[in-house]
């Protein structure tokens, strides 16, 4: 386990530094375990839909067999499954260019600050935002939209991905690929993009999964259409917490676990290279 920094160990200089990081360990799965538990609730009234009464008895997956069978949820994730991914081929040759640009830039700081304020913006104001700048353009709300709106929220995650990959290749490679007679597009080619590659990959993943689970500016930008977390809080407001809405609530957590761990994979490769 790694030492806590000897800042926090300062707190207690009466302790043992063995027992700071054992309470430093504990506080941290504690914290991790509050934030965790409600999402292990969901999964487990997904396969108990009667209630925790019914913990007692077999476990069954009658709910999710139930989204089989609905069809305007399926077409709610259906959407939120095409919206997502043509975001993620969007939003990443975009951060890539930007991410590019940056290293040459004179005032790098400033433009990754500019570059990262969607990260800070209120959802509901950027969505009024993109509304009131589609309809002085004159363009109906459509698929078309939903995905600009989810680009501008995706674009700062996958940036600093990207640029954090290129920052830990070594910038002399390609200049000896240079001096051996590659073309600037060769060298990027046969030298950076191999190192990038894991970074690309987890910003597509990163970029997927934020768009996948969008729900504050989609809920503005979308029009008549409904995406899974605006169709979810629909059926919420319309049937209460019926059994379809644990079962796809469990898929869509199950799905986003495995989507993170595959961002963290790529994202840890693209470190260490």
């Amino acid at each position: 386990m790694t030492r806590v920094d000897s800042t926090l160990t300062g707190a207690f200089p009466i302790l043992p530094q063995r027992l700071v990081d054992r309470l430093f360990a504990v506080f941290t799965a504690v914290v991790i375990a509050l934030l965790l538990l409600p999402l292990v609730a969901i999964l487990a009234l997904s396969l108990y839909p009667d209630g925790w009464s019914q913990l007692t008895s077999s476990p069954t997956l009658d709910a999710y067999g139930a989204i089989v069978n609905d069809g305007p949820l399926l077409a709610g994730i259906s959407l939120s499954v095409q919206l997502a991914f043509v975001t993620a081929l969007v939003t990443t040759p975009i951060a890539f260019l930007a991410a590019a640009g940056t290293r040459k830039a004179a005032r790098r700081s400033a433009l990754i600050g500019f570059f990262l304020l969607p990260v800070f913006m209120p959802g509901i104001s950027v969505g009024f935002a993109l509304i009131v700048y589609f309809q002085l353009i004159g363009i109906s709300l459509s698929e078309v939209t939903i995905v600009l709106g989810h680009v501008l929220w995706t674009f700062p995650f996958a940036y600093i991905i990207i640029l954090t990959s290129m920052a830990s290749f070594d910038s002399h490679l390609k200049e000896a690929a240079y001096d051996l007679g590659a073309s600037e597009w060769r060298a990027f080619v046969d030298v950076e993009y191999p190192h990038i590659k894991p970074g690309l990959i987890g910003a597509a993943i990163f970029s997927f999964t934020l768009s996948f689970n969008e729900f504050a500016r989609t809920t503005l930008v979308r029009g008549p259409m409904d995406t899974l977390p605006t169709f979810i809080l629909g059926r919420v407001d319309t049937r209460g917490l019926d059994e379809t809405v644990f079962a796809v609530s469990g898929l869509t957590i199950i799905l986003t676990t495995v989507l993170l761990m595959l961002f963290g994979y790529f994202l840890w490769r693209a470190t260490k290279q």
